[in-house]
């Protein structure tokens, strides 16, 4: 990086800032010298140094997560989840990822769960109901908080989509993103879990 960012820049913004600066010329310069993968690469490292720059200064609520491999996820789900047992039957668990970033607990995913901006969009029959809201708070957590340990429940049983929360500790939560609250299996009709295919 040297000649390309003045050091008296680096050195009045502090070392995390500077990071994130350095990271962020990375992956333009290897852009545009036609480097696609390695400036993907510098996208990836620059998106974790800000998430953990604004966690840091409390500015956004992203949670610490660990990486975990699909076994471990799936061995969880299978502890928590009554009638799931790697089976198709009555449960569906589809695995999409081969490594999990995993909330580190609970308490990490307060802030997070209450910055749930779906809760206040309106519920429009087909167009953007129960599942739309469960993939969006998905994709959310995944884009902002950097974990894909949030799935999708489709609750064929309930007639209702929502989601899970799987946390590092072997923890899990059950979301409901249109209320943006935690929820418990058998809470009324929607929540049964009598037969369900879970998107993770």
């Amino acid at each position: 990086m040297s000649g390309v960012i003045p050091p008296e820049l680096l050195a009045y913004l502090g070392p995390e800032v500077a990071a994130i600066v350095i990271t962020a010329v990375s992956a333009l310069l290897a852009y545009k010298g036609g480097k696609k993968k390695e400036a993907q690469k510098h996208i990836v490292e620059l998106e974790n140094n800000i998430r953990s720059y604004l966690r840091d200064e409390g500015l956004f609520p992203s949670p610490e997560t660990t990486q975990v491999e699909k076994q471990r996820v799936d061995e969880i789900l299978k502890d928590k989840i009554e009638d799931y047992n790697g089976d198709a039957v009555p449960i569906r668990v589809i695995l999409t990822d081969g490594k999990y970033y995993l909330p580190n607990n609970k308490s990490e995913m307060v802030d997070a769960k209450t910055f749930n901006v779906f809760e206040y969009l309106p519920y429009r029959p087909d167009r953007f109901d129960c599942e739309n809201f469960a993939s969006a708070y998905k994709t959310f957590a995944a884009f902002l908080w950097g974990t894909n340990g949030v799935a999708t429940v489709i609750d064929w049983s309930g007639g209702h989509a929502y989601n899970i929360i799987v946390y590092e500790t072997g923890e899990i939560e059950f979301y409901e993103p249109q209320e943006g609250e935690v929820i418990e299996i058998g809470q009324g009709e929607k929540y049964q879990m009598d037969n369900a295919t879970i998107l993770l």
